[in-house]
C-alpha cells in the first residue's frame, strides 16, 4: 500500500476480519483513496467503524468508505455475484474521482501477505 499512488482504488476481500482490519486501517491512515470498499454486512460496519474510531482514524476518512460493497438490491452471496455487483458500483464511482486518479498497471499490483 505504501507505494501505491494517491487516488487509488482499494477493494478489502478477504476471508480474516482481522486481516480486513489491518488493511483496512493503513488504507484510512493514508486518506489519500479514490474509492475504498470493504466486503461485509452492516454489522461488520459498525464494528470496524467503532475500531477505527478507537485508533484515531480521521471521521472524514471513515466516512468515504463503503461497507458493505457493491449495488444495492442486488442480491446474493455468490462470488460471480459479489463481483458483478460491485463492477457495476465502480462503474458509479463520481467520473471527477475515476479523472484524478491515476492509472495503475497490472504490474504494479499489491500483494499483501498475512
Amino acid at each position: 500500500m505504501r507505494s501505491a499512488p494517491p487516488g487509488a482504488y482499494y477493494l478489502v476481500l478477504t476471508h480474516q476480519h482481522d486481516l480486513d482490519l489491518r488493511i483496512s486501517t493503513a488504507i484510512l491512515k493514508r486518506g489519500d483513496f479514490g474509492y475504498f470498499g470493504l466486503i461485509g454486512s452492516k454489522t461488520k460496519r459498525a464494528r470496524f467503524i467503532h475500531r477505527f474510531e478507537q485508533r484515531g482514524i480521521e471521521a472524514e476518512h471513515i466516512a468515504r468508505m463503503t461497507c458493505p460493497i457493491g449495488v444495492p438490491g442486488i442480491d446474493g452471496k455468490e462470488p460471480e455475484i459479489i463481483a458483478a455487483a460491485v463492477v457495476a458500483q465502480l462503474l458509479a464511482v463520481p467520473s471527477t474521482a475515476a479523472l484524478s486518479a491515476p492509472r495503475v498497471a497490472p504490474s504494479d499490483a499489491l500483494t499483501v501477505r498475512a
